[in-house]
């Protein structure tokens, strides 16, 4: 069944967009608009936050409901811009069974959305598909080109900017106004439960780590999509640099995977490290982070929750693709260490034959830019405990 037949069948309101608007006007109902978000990954998945923090800003009068992914779900539990959240089945092997049950995932009122907006993973075909199929008067963002023609502002991939610049495009049409520059408009957000601190101090004690003294958190692990890691035995010098330099405690964390790779880089390094590989979750690797002095990532899922949190952030980064892309560019708490030029080829993902990019990335390299942010952001319980309480939703102490 293809898109435009679902569109046909499933995705028409009942009502007008004119009696709708008039209805509005009288305040009989507030308009409501749903974000439909299928991202697979964490990094795109935290790509597509900003746009719930300046739809809220720009349009308060709004309800606004997520429907996606249970990664989405994850990702945006807690979030206070987001009224309701709906997980829908993974649309890829069942794409039919997914747009029926993103078809029954409409408003209580039963009169559709508004606006339906859709982000960069809409650009699939099965996403298409379930965006179809929800009832909507008018649809703003990305997909494919058949799904595009039921759109009343139709967005191609602009490549000249980030993913997370496309999917804010979507809220122009909207009333939404977005700077132009990187680094200037919404930041990805992440959302969890005050007493989760708590809980991930408790993790720390438990491996040796005092959490009222600084920390550093080094996360050595990627996707494994693209060769972006950096080499355990610069991991280890750089861990021993932070802790006998700076006086930072390392933490290294990373998923169940990882922990092999993790352990390998602590049995290298002079000094004691504790891990957390495969016991923290989104939200309590982002109350780690915030609870930290500073972040050492690669350009992986956990570099996009630790630019969420607002704690100093120096990401090691690869050649393999165009910088703008996905790291933080612009990003005032954020500095990344790259050794990419004219020289690297672009990798275009899958095995690198030399690995020059990462090569030319020494430990000195990365504590000299650790060095920067932290002169202009200095370790400070006062300071992780803002980080703390603005994703926590709670006032500052």
């Amino acid at each position: 069944m293809g898109i435009a037949l679902i569109g046909h069948l499933f995705g028409r309101c009942r009502a007008d967009p004119a009696s709708n608007s008039a209805s509005n006007s009288a305040g009989a109902r507030r308009p409501h608009a749903v974000v439909v978000a299928f991202e697979k990954e964490l990094g795109s998945g935290m790509a597509v936050t900003p746009l719930f923090s300046a739809l809220r800003r720009a349009r308060p009068d709004m309800t606004v409901t997520l429907a996606g992914s249970a990664l989405m779900a994850e990702i945006a539990a807690g979030n206070p811009h987001i009224d309701r959240i709906h997980i829908l089945p993974p649309p890829y092997r069942t794409p039919l069974r997914a747009a029926l049950a993103a078809r029954r995932a409409v408003p209580a009122d039963g009169e559709g959305y508004d606006w339906l907006i859709t982000t960069a993973a809409a650009r699939r075909y099965a996403l298409g598909l379930v965006a179809a199929a929800i009832p909507a008067r008018r649809r703003s963002g990305l997909g494919t080109a058949e799904a595009l023609a039921l759109y009343d502002a139709p967005l191609a991939y602009d490549w000249s900017v980030s993913t997370q610049a496309n999917n804010l495009r979507a809220l122009r049409p909207l009333g939404v106004a977005l700077p132009e520059e990187p680094g200037q408009g919404p930041e990805p957000e992440l959302h969890f439960a005050p007493d989760l601190p708590g809980t991930v101090d408790g993790l720390l004690r438990a491996e040796g780590i005092d959490p009222s003294r600084p920390i550093a958190v080094l996360a050595p692990q990627t996707s494994g999509g693209q060769p972006t890691d950096w080499f355990p035995d610069r991991f280890a010098e750089l861990a021993d640099l932070l802790a006998e330099r700076r006086q930072l405690q390392p933490v290294f964390v990373g998923t169940a995977a990882g922990a092999e790779l993790i352990d390998g880089i602590r049995g290298r390094m002079r000094g004691p490290a504790a891990s957390l590989a495969g016991r923290t979750g989104i939200a309590a690797l982002g109350a780690l982070f915030a609870g930290a002095d500073l972040a050492v990532c690669l350009d992986s899922g956990a570099m996009h929750v630790a630019r969420a949190t607002r704690v100093p952030l120096v990401v090691v980064a690869s050649g393999w693709q165009a910088p703008h892309h996905w790291l933080p560019l612009g990003v005032p708490t954020c500095r990344i260490v790259s050794a990419a030029g004219d020289w690297c080829g672009g990798c275009s993902g899958g095995d690198c034959p030399d690995r020059n990019c990462m090569k030319r990335v020494a430990p000195d390299d990365v504590l000299a830019a650790a060095d920067g942010l932290l002169l202009t952001f200095p370790p400070a319980a006062a300071a992780r405990a803002v980080r703390v309480a603005a994703c926590t939703g709670t006032p500052t102490p």
